[in-house]
């Protein structure tokens, strides 16, 4: 693994380096996406059952508490569980612990420049940090439930509204129409994570030959 993420390696791609530089690179590419798809998809399925239920138990109400309160906290437990750093983030977000940095704008960026000249979103983005990170990102649109918290504020419930507004003073994360791009799940893989999922693959492999 350390020779994959040798210091050389992007030198080497930019000025047209050894094949062996970038099939080294690409390997490393593909391991990022499987933990950063798995992260991200194990993410999303939470967050979206977590917030169905409060819909089911208190409606729209009970599912911006869940988002005020509880998103974060969810987003912790799966990276922990993971072994990676997750953050959801957007160029229009609620809460300002999800504002971007300079690579989420990046990414954000490549995402909505695609969108317009491709008219469809890419299912991912890969950057290189530094030479110890990685980071995935998995788009997100907008779902029709979504539009409840999220939509037009003239159509949203008024009450509704004002308790965002009390929870989020500087909300950013409304006007959306169902189908908008509205963000990415950020998936920080270090050198480290990278080791461990190899050397996991590995044993799986000769597991499987025994």
């Amino acid at each position: 693994m350390k020779k994959i993420l040798a210091a050389g390696l992007v030198s080497a791609l930019i000025f047209g380096g050894a094949i062996a530089s970038e099939h080294e690179h690409e390997d490393i590419k593909e391991e990022v996406v499987e933990i950063g798809q798995k992260a991200s998809k194990k993410l999303l399925k939470t967050l979206v059952s977590e917030l169905k239920k409060a819909m089911q138990e208190g409606g729209p109400y009970k599912a911006v508490e869940v988002c005020s309160q509880k998103a974060l906290k969810l987003t912790e437990k799966v990276a922990k569980e993971e072994g990676v750093e997750i953050k959801r983030t957007s160029f229009k977000y609620r809460n300002p612990k999800n504002a971007p940095d300079e690579y989420e704008k990046e990414a954000l960026e490549y995402f909505e420049k695609a969108l317009k000249e491709k008219g469809q979103l890419p299912k991912y983005y890969v950057q290189k940090v530094n030479e110890n990170e990685y980071r995935y990102y998995m788009p997100l649109k907008v779902k029709a439930v979504c539009l409840t918290c999220h939509g037009d504020p003239k159509h949203m419930d008024k009450k509704l509204l004002e308790k965002i507004r009390a929870l989020y003073p500087n909300d950013k994360a409304v006007g959306y129409k169902e189908g908008d791009f509205r963000g990415v799940i950020r998936v920080s893989i270090t050198k480290e994570a990278l080791e461990k999922h190899e050397k996991h693959e590995k044993e799986e492999k000769e597991e499987h030959h025994h």
